[in-house]
C-alpha cells in the first residue's frame, strides 16, 4: 500500500509539473495565436549578435560561472566553465564583428523572449552548410556545465551529424542547478518557440521530423520533457548519449571524473592551472556539504526511474536509441534499461568515454577576427589563447552512429567498427 501511494502521490506530482509546463505541449502547435505579423515579430527576434544589448542578454548565460554565489551546484564545473565561457566571449566577439553578416553552416542566436519580458530567451541554431533546406531538425540538450555552451563544446559534433543528415539543429542552453523539472520546463518552451520561429521566419515545414538528442544529464532533461508532455509521440527519435541519472552526491564523483580525464597525458603540467589539487579540495568540500544538508535533485534518481516506467509508451521506447561508450563509469543506460518490462530502446555501444561527444579546438587563431579585435579579444578573454579537447577518431564513430539511426539504420555491431579502444583525449588551454 505505502508503495502504490508513493506512486500516486508521484504521478500527482507529475501532472501539477506537466501544468506548469502549459497547456498540452505540441510541435505542430497552431499558429493563431499570433493574430499578426507585427506581433511575430515583437515575439521573436532572430537578430545576430552585432549590438551591446543582445551581447548582454547572451553573456547572461555564463555569468554564474564568474560570480560568487551559493548554489550547491556551482561546484560542479570548475575551471572547465571558466574555459568554456572564454571560448563563447571569443566566439562572440567574432560574431560581433562580422557586420551582422552570418556565415552559411555556422552557429546564429535566436532570442525567443516575449515582448513584455527582458530575461532572454536564448537557443543556438545550426543550418545546413550547404543552403539547403533542412531535412530534418534537431533538439539538442548538452550535459551539466557544457550544456550552458553547447556551441561551443558540441559544436564540431553537431556540425557533423548536421552535415551528414542536412539537419537543422537547435541547441539549447541551460545553466546547471538541482530543479532538473524547472530546467527542462524551460527547454522545451523554447523548443516550442524555436519550431514557431523556424516555421513563421525562415519557412520551415510543419512536417519535417523532429529529433531530440541529448548528452548525460541532457538525455535526463529530455526524458522530463517527453514525460510531462507527451512530446514523444510527435517526435521521430529520441537519440540519448551516455544517459546521466547520478544523485548529487554522484555528479560529484562525476565532476571528479571529468577532472581527473582533462589532465590526461598533462602530467599536471597540462591543463587547466592549478592541477587536481584545487579540484579535489573543491570536490571534497562539496561532498561534505552535501552530506550535511543532504541536498538531491528534483527528480531523484529513483523519481525519475518511477516517471519513465509510468510515462514511456511502447511507441516511445521503440523511438528511443541508446548511445553506450565502453569506458564510461557515469553512463546510466542499463539503468533506464531496467525500468521497462515491455519494449526496448535500441542500444548502440561504442569505444570512448563519458565526453566523447565534446570536440574542442578553438582559439583566437580558428576564428574570423580582424588585427584590431584580436587585441580585444586578449583583453576580454583575460589573455585566454586556445582550448583543445577530444579524440576525433571516437567522435567520428559516434557521428556516423548517430547519423545512420537518424537514416533508420540498426545498431552496428562491434566487429563493423575499429576495435581499437581510445582515449577521449588531453584538454590543453593555454594562458598567456
Amino acid at each position: 500500500m505505502e508503495a502504490r501511494a508513493s506512486l500516486l502521490g508521484l504521478l500527482a506530482f507529475i501532472t501539477c509539473r506537466a501544468a506548469l509546463f502549459g497547456d498540452a505541449f505540441s510541435l505542430t502547435r497552431p499558429r493563431q495565436q499570433h493574430n499578426s505579423v507585427q506581433q511575430r515579430q515583437l515575439h521573436h527576434r532572430t537578430n545576430h549578435i552585432n549590438s551591446n544589448t543582445q551581447r548582454q542578454e547572451v553573456s547572461h548565460l555564463h555569468q554564474s560561472s564568474n560570480n560568487n554565489n551559493d548554489n550547491p551546484a556551482d561546484a560542479i564545473g570548475g575551471d572547465l566553465v571558466t574555459a568554456l565561457a572564454r571560448l563563447d566571449k571569443q566566439w562572440e566577439l567574432s560574431t560581433s564583428t562580422a557586420n551582422g553578416k552570418n556565415k552559411i553552416g555556422e552557429w546564429t542566436v535566436m532570442d525567443l523572449k516575449e515582448e513584455d519580458t527582458t530575461t532572454p530567451e536564448i537557443v543556438y541554431l545550426l543550418e545546413p552548410a550547404s543552403g539547403a533546406a533542412p531535412s530534418c531538425v534537431i533538439f539538442f540538450l548538452g550535459g551539466a556545465v557544457l550544456g550552458q555552451f553547447p556551441h561551443i563544446a558540441y559544436s564540431t559534433f553537431l556540425k557533423r551529424v548536421a552535415e551528414r543528415t542536412n539537419a537543422a539543429v537547435v541547441a539549447i542552453p541551460y545553466e546547471v542547478g538541482l530543479d532538473h523539472f524547472g530546467i527542462a520546463q524551460k527547454a522545451v518552451s523554447r523548443m516550442k518557440s524555436a519550431v514557431v520561429e523556424c516555421e513563421d521566419s525562415r519557412g520551415y515545414p510543419s512536417s519535417l521530423p523532429k529529433y531530440a538528442i541529448g548528452h548525460s544529464l541532457g538525455c535526463k532533461l529530455h526524458s522530463i520533457g517527453v514525460a510531462a508532455t507527451g512530446i514523444g509521440e510527435e517526435l521521430a527519435g529520441l537519440g540519448f548519449v551516455s544517459f546521466n541519472n547520478f544523485g548529487f552526491a554522484e555528479t560529484i564523483t562525476m565532476a571528479r571524473s571529468f577532472a581527473n580525464e582533462m589532465e590526461l597525458g598533462g602530467g599536471g603540467n597540462t591543463g587547466f592551472q592549478g592541477g587536481p589539487a584545487p579540484f579535489d579540495a573543491l570536490f571534497d568540500l562539496a561532498s561534505m556539504a552535501i552530506g550535511a544538508v543532504g541536498l538531491e535533485f528534483t527528480p531523484s534518481p529513483d523519481d525519475l526511474d518511477r516517471i519513465v516506467k509510468t510515462k514511456f509508451s511502447e511507441d516511445v521506447l521503440n523511438k528511443i536509441r541508446l548511445f553506450k561508450f565502453d569506458d564510461d563509469d557515469l553512463d546510466s543506460s542499463t539503468r533506464f534499461l531496467n525500468c521497462f518490462d515491455e519494449g526496448e530502446p535500441s542500444v548502440s555501444n561504442l569505444p570512448g568515454t563519458h565526453l566523447s561527444p565534446v570536440f574542442l579546438k578553438l582559439g583566437v587563431d580558428d576564428l574570423d577576427l580582424p588585427e584590431e579585435a584580436r587585441v580585444m579579444a586578449d583583453a576580454a578573454t583575460g589573455g585566454f589563447q586556445n582550448a583543445s579537447f577530444g579524440n576525433e577518431e571516437v567522435l567520428d564513430t559516434l557521428v556516423e552512429e548517430v547519423s545512420d539511426w537518424m537514416l533508420g539504420k540498426s545498431p552496428r555491431s562491434p566487429n563493423q567498427r575499429s576495435g581499437q579502444k581510445l582515449i577521449a583525449g588531453v584538454l590543453d588551454a593555454e594562458i598567456e
